[in-house]
């Protein structure tokens, strides 16, 4: 196993998107060569993919956790005051 995808397995939402915001602040400063931008920006899609995946899981787990007047779990749309 590769030491990155070690470590994507090992971090949190949180710290995912901590990453993620690293490697956009990195982009955004505008001063770092094309390989170090081209590195931000790998890093970044990296830890997107990752922050996806955590919220794709979320997801899944509200799914499950709703369940309809006999018992059995039913998919709801998420509901705001806007709604």
């Amino acid at each position: 196993m590769k030491e990155t995808e070690k470590e994507t397995q090992e971090n949190t939402f949180e710290e995912a998107l901590q990453k993620l915001e690293l490697a956009v602040e990195k982009l955004d400063e505008g001063s770092l060569s094309l390989e170090e931008a081209m590195s931000a920006f790998e890093d970044g899609v990296r830890w997107s993919r990752e922050c996806h995946q955590f919220l794709e899981q979320a997801e899944e787990r509200v799914d499950i956790i709703l369940k309809n007047e006999n018992g059995k779990y039913e998919t709801k749309p998420f509901e705001t005051d806007d709604n």
